[in-house]
């Protein structure tokens, strides 16, 4: 009797286990933010965003921790977004820019990191800056 207790204790444990797993595998997912998502809030504020190749002498089309960001052009200047599998992953990848750019002398630019996206815009063009801020708090920014 005490054994069949024991193993539907141990059975209810492992359910409940399995059952939180599943909840923070959920969260992770519906928390995770697309390119398309980042374009269509961007667009919807009234910016238009043209594709551009990238340049590997620049520091914000670079390849951070092995991913490689989308790049536009967006009133004249630069915009690159990086999408990570993670949270995490994107707070890896800003370390890892802060290193590579450590000694650098770089031009002005806004970064925002956006759950598992990091948005470089190079400029300093305030009303651009505000603009992409506005449309990107819709995903839930924090800069």
């Amino acid at each position: 009797m005490m054994i069949r207790r024991l193993l539907y204790v141990l059975f209810i444990f492992i359910l409940g286990a399995c059952s939180q797993q599943e909840v923070e595998e959920k969260l992770s997912k519906t928390n995770y933010i697309t390119l398309e998502d980042v374009e269509t809030v961007i667009t919807e504020q009234g910016f238009e965003l043209e594709n551009t190749e990238l340049s590997s002498e620049d520091f914000f089309m670079q390849e951070l921790n092995e991913m490689t960001p989308e790049v536009y052009i967006l009133e004249g200047h630069t915009l690159s977004v990086y999408v990570f599998p993670s949270e995490g992953e994107r707070e890896k990848g800003v370390q890892r820019f802060e290193e590579i750019t450590a000694a650098a002398e770089l031009v002005e630019h806004k970064v925002y990191e956006i759950r598992n996206i990091v948005v470089f815009y190079v400029s300093n063009d305030e009303k651009v800056q505000n603009g992409l801020l506005e449309a990107l708090r819709n995903l839930g920014v924090s800069t």
